[in-house]
């Protein structure tokens, strides 16, 4: 897992630290604070570091690089940050400012385990690399991106592969890893609580025929999933990544806005499979702007096997790039723009119905 991340000059960053929890983390802040550039930036150093350590299981999906040269190491690092967001260049993910800068960042995940490169704003696809990891098995990380893959998966791997195209490899990373067939015997029944209640929500069982996906609904047949309600669609990908192995004890899910496309009655019923997940010895690190999601995790956080082992950070743009404010529980925090929000929004309520009567 993710024990700590320290990026410096990386974009809206200037000098940042996270201590990540090793089951549930919160990431919340307004529009530009970084959010989603502190998921990817995680996502994609520890994607490398996946590809470093040494893998026996035979995986179609992933390629893996045991043994890796500095200059192999590198390599990696340069293409899945430019993978990932999509720059012209990967000096253009240096914070901006006068004269020449230097991104670092070093990624821990253990004791003396650590990554730890940088790379200046005229860098075309040059990383230096400072600390190579410890050469051993880590599993892939899983991310998943605002809008739902399953809609995209027929044929998008092949497409990604041979084409130039604008979408970040996130979801080509994702439809990889939807590709992976289905766990069997003991470890199929023993992810079954895990699954079950997202079936619940979706009505259904989620299933790949034939390179395409469909949700399969008791007395009414097969569904294309292009049918589905966008949201039931994230659900299926959750259900379907646990059915194949890919949400394991020791694995990483990064989900940028996971509220997107929910009601709050699913909301919360996703919110609680995410504590299980984290109970269970997944990794979980989710970005979010919706206060009710936001509140639901802190609740289940704090009565929950996971009560010592949450983190909710808040994120806000000061003079000197992104502050960072984090706590075991949401209200630990002192800055939560989401509720101020919505504080003042009662107060303007209150002024239009009852203004000038009292």
């Amino acid at each position: 897992m993710l024990h700590s991340l320290a990026i410096k000059n990386f974009t809206v960053f200037s000098d940042s630290l996270f201590d990540f929890s090793p089951g549930l983390n919160v990431i919340i802040g307004e529009n530009g604070t970084g959010k989603s550039h502190l998921l990817k930036l995680a996502y994609s150093v520890a994607y490398v570091r996946h590809e470093m350590g040494r893998h026996q299981d035979n995986d179609p999906g992933v390629l893996f690089f045991s043994g890796m040269s500095k200059s192999v190491i590198q390599r990696r690092i340069a293409e899945k940050l430019i993978g990932v967001f999509k720059p012209d260049t990967l000096g253009r993910l240096c914070r901006r400012g006068r004269g020449r800068a230097r991104a670092e960042l070093e990624a821990n995940f253990g004791d003396r385990d650590s990554l730890k490169f940088s790379f200046a704003t005229n860098s075309s696809k040059d990383v230096s690399l400072i600390l190579r990891p410890l050469d051993h098995r880590f599993d892939p990380p899983i991310f998943f991106p605002a809008k739902e893959a399953l809609s995209l998966y027929p044929g998008f791997t092949n497409l990604y592969e041979q084409r130039e195209i604008v979408i970040d490899e996130t979801y080509y990373d994702l439809c990889k890893r939807l590709s992976v067939p289905l766990l069997k015997g003991k470890r199929a029944h023993e992810i079954t609580n895990l699954i079950r209640p997202l079936e619940e929500i979706m009505g259904g069982s989620v299933r790949l025929d034939a390179g395409r996906f469909y949700l399969s609904l008791p007395g009414q047949g097969t569904m294309e999933i292009s049918l589905v309600a966008e949201g039931f669609r994230k659900i299926a990908m959750l259900a379907y990544l646990a059915a194949n192995g890919s949400l394991n004890e020791k694995g990483v899910l990064f989900w940028d806005e996971p509220e997107t496309n929910l009601n709050p009655r699913i909301m919360a019923k996703v919110a609680a499979t995410l504590l299980r997940m984290a109970d269970g010895g997944v990794q979980v690190v989710v970005a979010t702007h919706c206060l009710f999601m936001m509140k639901e995790l802190s609740l289940l956080a704090e009565s929950s096997m996971q009560k010592n082992q949450a983190r909710f950070f808040a994120l806000s743009l000061g003079e000197n790039g992104v502050e960072v404010e984090d706590g075991a529980v949401l209200e630990d925090l002192k800055t939560i723009v989401s509720l101020e929000e919505v504080l003042a929004q009662d107060d303007r309520e209150q002024e239009h119905f009852y203004g000038g009567r009292l």
